[in-house]
């Protein structure tokens, strides 16, 4: 499922933007609780009924189902075509990925199971060196995503539990089979500041950001709305509050 591109940011700037990682996964814990409150507090709730897509403009790039057969992940597109990287196909020939400039990157959720379901996004970004090891130096903000949980999305950021490498996003409003949510963000930007020189040895430029790949990470749960506070507790380990019309608040 994890698969990367590199693109050429500029003629003159060798920046590498990889394609970013899409990773989903519905936790073994959630399975776990899911199993506990069927037994305590719906005997006919069945735990393969439950699923997640994730989506990047409108069609699936991943996705995660528990069936008869235990868990079942994918990352093919509904053409039947391997999918899984951000930017798929978005570069072609001697097109340049140009900082500054905002790219569609619309990612959203949908309930590919039975039951109605609470989801939540983890995002991870970062900078890698071209051996491919994380620099915490630099900046992760420089992957900008834009409209992030922005107000009327549906979205909430946990800011208690956001860096500026994490970002943690709930949707608020229980998910039903089939539905789909907005988009947690529209769109992806490479901050300009990747251009940004310094003077090297012996009077050389250099830049900042030159020979580093983006990494960009998402991590979609799913937990029952059944008891789902006590169900969130157990299986993502946080408490949240849920009001009776069903909005959940981290």
């Amino acid at each position: 499922m994890k698969r990367k591109k590199h693109f050429l940011a500029s003629p003159v700037l060798f920046l590498a933007a990889a394609a970013a990682l899409l990773l989903l996964s519905t936790v073994g814990s959630t399975r776990a609780a899911l199993t506990y409150y069927s037994e305590n507090y719906e005997m006919n709730m069945e735990v393969s009924s439950i699923g997640v897509s994730l989506l990047e403009n409108g069609k699936v790039v991943s996705n995660r189902n528990y069936t008869d057969r235990g868990w079942v992940s994918g990352s093919v597109g509904e053409d039947g075509e391997p999918r899984g990287a951000l930017l798929e196909g978005r570069f072609q020939g001697e097109e340049k990925l140009v900082p500054g400039k905002v790219y569609e990157e619309a990612l959203s959720v949908q309930n590919s199971g039975e039951i109605d379901s609470y989801v939540r996004v983890i995002l991870y970004r970062s900078w890698k060196d071209a051996a491919g090891n994380r620099d915490t130096e630099l900046n992760p903000k420089l992957i900008d995503l834009v409209g992030l949980g922005a107000s009327g999305s549906g979205w909430v950021v946990d800011e208690s539990a956001s860096t500026e490498e994490r970002v943690v996003l709930y949707y608020q409003q229980p998910l039903a089979k089939d539905a789909q949510t907005s988009p947690l963000c529209t769109g992806l930007r490479i901050d300009p500041e990747v251009l940004r020189k310094v003077d090297g040895e012996n009077g050389q430029v250099k830049y900042v950001y030159n020979g580093y790949s983006f990494s960009l990470e998402a991590e979609v749960d799913a937990v029952q709305t059944h008891s789902a506070e006590d169900a969130i507790k157990s299986a993502w380990g946080v408490d949240v509050s849920v009001g009776a019309d069903g909005t959940l608040t981290p």
